[in-house]
């Protein structure tokens, strides 16, 4: 079972234990970047980010939410082809979210961080939320070598 904890009238899902995070992240969480890594034509295999997520060690925290720093080379994508750009579809899907936690109290996981520089690496909906609403600390998970 995976306990909720509540901070700044947000509610989280979260793993508390480093092993726990660990295998969260290098299972369902991996999935979801090596697709992304497809995605924009990149091979997950190549991706270092990908490589070193098996030896890093998790935790569990609360951060300000200005700590944390995004990562220009995500937030600029743009798929000319296929008519995609990141920051249009992750402002309509901010305002998705935003409201679902205002209106349903949408409970959500903690975003992930590398530790070092502490850039976002997951979660930039639930940051764009967040800032929406204001909200100064969240939990994250941070992954350090």
């Amino acid at each position: 079972m995976t306990p909720v904890r509540r901070l700044e009238g947000i509610t989280y899902w979260v793993i508390e234990d480093s092993e726990g995070i660990h295998d969260f992240i290098n299972t369902e969480v991996r999935k979801e970047w090596e697709a992304d890594a497809e995605f924009e034509n990149r091979k997950p295999s190549k991706d270092l980010w990908l490589k070193t997520l098996s030896n890093r060690k998790w935790n569990l925290r609360i951060t300000s939410m200005n700590q944390i720093k995004l990562n220009p080379r995500i937030m600029n994508y743009l798929d000319n082809e296929r008519g995609y750009s990141f920051k249009e579809e992750l402002a309509k899907r901010s305002v998705e979210l935003t409201k679902s936690i205002r209106e349903y109290c949408t409970v959500i996981w903690p975003m992930i961080v590398r530790e070092d520089g502490f850039q976002l690496a997951d979660g930039y909906c639930r940051y764009n939320a967040l800032k929406m609403m204001n909200v100064g600390r969240a939990y994250v998970y941070t992954g350090k070598l």
